[in-house]
């Protein structure tokens, strides 16, 4: 085979595969669930905090995937109970995901037992559960940050652009709304927002 022949037949390979991946990225992400009736607007003194909001306007079914709670155990999304869950993505490295979790810990004490739960997990891959524990009794972070996605499952399982992402689960673990940026999770436009959420 000269190499004219050669190459031609690599571009074309290449090309089939660009293809191919392009399709599964597509099944992965799709969200072709039932239609969302009225879903809760966001709103707009809240969500100009972030860099992008989304509000899904079709059901997306979470995909399985497990990690470590502060204790150690290993959960999924079906075993977090029948709440609304807001799932914050931070790191140690990204400082906005660190400024913004002392806002959350706020949150998530402000609707204990009313039906939302605030779980942020740390997606680290340098650092390990008992130092990212470390990391937050260090700057006085309350043990509710120390979710850690120890097997990098969720990682590869919800398609993330950035973090801080935060995503907004129904009491079914549904995705809902994805905001993408950090936030004062406490300001009067949030408050507004998950009140309505868990009336």
């Amino acid at each position: 085979m000269n190499k004219r022949k050669l190459f031609s037949f690599l571009s074309i390979l290449g090309i089939l595969f660009i293809i191919f991946s392009a399709i599964n990225v597509t099944k992965t992400v799709k969200t072709g669930g039932d239609r969302i009736e009225n879903p809760l607007a966001v709103p707009q003194g809240f969500s100009r905090q972030f860099s992008a909001v989304t509000v899904k306007r079709r059901y997306e079914e979470t995909p399985q995937a497990t990690f470590l709670s502060p204790d150690n155990k290993r959960l999924s999304w079906k075993v977090l109970g029948n709440d609304y869950k807001l799932v914050n993505f931070w790191a140690t490295w990204c400082a906005p995901c660190v400024l913004e979790l002392p806002s959350l810990a706020k949150l998530s004490k402000r609707y204990e037992g009313k039906g939302l739960q605030v779980i942020p997990i740390s997606i680290d891959i340098m650092r390990s559960h008992e130092q990212i524990k470390q990391f937050l009794d260090n700057r006085n972070i309350d043990g509710f940050a120390a979710y850690f996605d120890d097997a990098k499952e969720v990682q590869r399982s919800i398609p993330m652009r950035g973090i801080p992402t935060s995503i907004l689960l129904d009491p079914q673990g549904r995705i809902t709304h994805v905001f993408e940026g950090d936030a004062d999770w406490t300001s009067p436009p949030a408050i507004a927002f998950f009140d309505a959420l868990v009336q």
